[in-house]
């Protein structure tokens, strides 16, 4: 059995030697072309990636290409073909496997650059799943084009095979070679000591790219740096949390400049009852809101844009889900809707119960407004009632309470102590008989999120109420409803704002008839679909996929309906910058 076994081993011999010294060294050219392919091939993702706008982002680009897919292809080789080149003796079958596999590698980059052009997103099992689904058949044929130059790659890299091993006596006398090595050598030591620096300090032209290319991990080593006194961790950390993560993507948001075409002279009041929960709102614990609820515009199937308070807060001001929150941050970008207000000489009236502490707000929404400062419910509706009655009758008036669920000794307390800080700001809007010209909109950013829940995005944390109360007229809606839908619903509505919705808004407007199927809610790493009946599908920014049925439950599907998936991907990515 031994010298069977034995038999089957290459022998140990000079000629056995040498030979297999011949096929490394092919092996090494080999790898050279594969190298220079596979840049030729990546190079796609520099036409579909966020573009840097700065030169050292420019260079960074490019010195990242060459460093990170010469490594891919030279440790491919190190993997696979070096220690095949002592298991298999014939120099042509170890040369056509290597061809065979060399082809198909490249191929599967040529069709991960088209995924990233589609989707921005990198090959994974459920991606390449929905793309040779068989049900799909006109898609199917799409991606099929891109198998196309399959036998192009094929016939090259047979024919270079064949030409490095004739010639393999020439190339093992050249110089060049070990220059070239050295270069691609530094080049990707430079990727991860230039994303290390650039971590460090918080360089988003370089930080943003990456997820640029499929199996790419560059080096942050911050606990490196922070145990040897290079940075203050705290001080990054707040940094990022008030600019957004550093590997955010660029925005491209509004597509172009919103135009108010017509002069509306109604008040609108948007009150953020931070936290409340739409079961909340019941006659025996919040009988004031829920008087008034009796007397509104009733969405019974609203949901937040995200899961998180300041999620919740870019889907009203912004129409974007979660997922746009770091960049939003990260660009400073002015709301959209309070720009149209100032364009249209609204007043301003603007308070928060802590005195706008989220970044959101004093980097973003209100950036340039000079905000008050507020520590509780209390000071924050003092405030506002000091304001309405003091502010000009000469414009209408845009106000945005911010509040949050009080504290007590029981949530029945909590329910009741804010029903009664509601019944204020009611009772004062009454006494100025502002309710006749005042369109006041009644919801919450988010419910109180429980971290440890499986899923943030449970219809007990992002399912809120939804008020519009106007003039006292009252309807129920049952339909899919979402914060995305707040700012061009009132954007069409009030001010015949003619930008196509595209432009702006990952909602609707409420005032036309609803068709969706689904509503979006998202945070930086989970784009989720609602469905109507509260079924939930997740997919990640690796395309790794979640299914939770209306009870909450997870399934254990493989795979989210096509239709589905694509349609949240390109939802996803309506406003990044290519």
């Amino acid at each position: 059995m031994f010298k069977r076994l034995h038999a089957l081993l290459p022998a140990n011999s000079r000629q056995y030697r040498d030979a297999t010294s011949q096929k490394i060294t092919w092996g090494h050219w080999f790898a050279l072309f594969n190298i220079v392919l596979a840049l030729l091939i990546s190079s796609r993702y520099a036409f579909n990636a966020d573009w840097p706008n700065t030169l050292v982002g420019k260079l960074y680009f490019f010195v990242s290409l060459f460093g990170h897919f010469s490594f891919v292809v030279f440790a491919a080789f190190l993997l696979i073909l070096f220690p095949l080149s002592f298991i298999i003796k014939n120099d042509r079958t170890y040369r056509g496997l290597s061809v065979i596999l060399a082809t198909i590698g490249q191929t599967v980059l040529l069709v991960d650059t088209e995924v990233f052009k589609q989707f921005s997103l990198h090959l994974s099992p459920l991606v390449w799943d929905l793309l040779v689904n068989p049900e799909e058949g006109e898609l199917t044929r799409k991606w099929q084009l891109l198998f196309v130059p399959m036998p192009l790659i094929l016939l090259a890299e047979m024919i270079y095979s064949r030409w490095c091993w004739q010639k393999l006596r020439s190339f093992s006398r050249q110089k060049w070679g070990k220059y070239v090595a050295l270069f691609f050598l530094v080049s990707f030591t430079a990727t991860h000591l230039i994303y290390a620096w650039a971590d460090m300090n918080a360089y988003r032209p370089i930080t943003a790219q990456k997820a640029n290319y499929p199996l790419s991990h560059p080096m942050t080593a911050r606990n490196f740096l922070e145990k040897h006194g290079f940075i203050d961790r705290a001080e990054l950390d707040q940094e990022i949390e008030e600019s957004g993560r550093l590997d955010t993507f660029f925005l491209n948001y509004p597509k172009a400049s919103l135009v108010p075409t017509q002069q509306s002279n109604t008040n609108i009041l948007l009150i953020n009852l931070s936290g409340l929960a739409k079961e909340m709102i019941n006659a025996e614990n919040m009988p004031y809101l829920s008087e008034v609820s009796q007397h509104s515009y009733r969405f019974m199937n609203h949901y937040s844009s995200g899961d998180n308070h300041s999620a919740g807060a870019l889907g009203l001001f912004y129409s974007l889900s979660g997922k746009y929150l770091d960049s939003v941050l990260a660009d400073k970008t002015v709301s959209p809707l309070i720009q149209v207000f100032k364009k249209s000489n609204y007043q301003l009236g603007l308070f928060s119960h802590n005195g706008f502490a989220d970044p959101i707000y004093h980097q973003a929404i209100f950036s340039g407004i000079l905000l008050p400062t507020a520590h509780s419910n209390v000071g924050a509706i003092s405030q506002w009632k000091s304001w309405i009655s003091s502010r000009s009758l000469d414009n209408p008036f845009f106000s945005y309470l911010d509040l949050s669920v009080p504290s007590a000794a029981s949530s029945q307390d909590q329910q009741k102590l804010f029903d009664l800080q509601f019944a204020e700001i009611w009772q004062h809007l009454t006494q100025n008989a502002l309710l006749g010209n005042t369109l006041v909109m009644i919801t919450s950013d988010t419910t109180n999120n429980d971290s440890t829940d499986e899923n943030p995005f449970a219809k007990k944390h992002i399912q809120v109420p939804m008020l519009f109360y106007w003039q006292g007229e009252s309807k129920e809606y049952n339909f899919l409803s979402s914060h995305l839908d707040i700012m061009p619903t009132l954007l069409s509505g009030f001010f015949k704002v003619q930008n196509p919705l595209s432009d702006y808004a990952q909602g609707i407007d409420l005032s036309t008839q609803s068709q969706r199927l689904w509503v979006s809610s998202s945070n930086h790493k989970w784009n989720v679909a609602v469905m109507p009946n509260g079924e939930q599908y997740h997919i990640d920014r690796k395309g790794n996929f979640k299914h939770f049925n209306a009870n909450g439950e997870i399934e254990k599907d493989t795979r989210p309906p096509l239709a589905l998936f694509l349609q949240m991907i390109q939802q996803s990515n309506q406003f990044i910058e290519k």
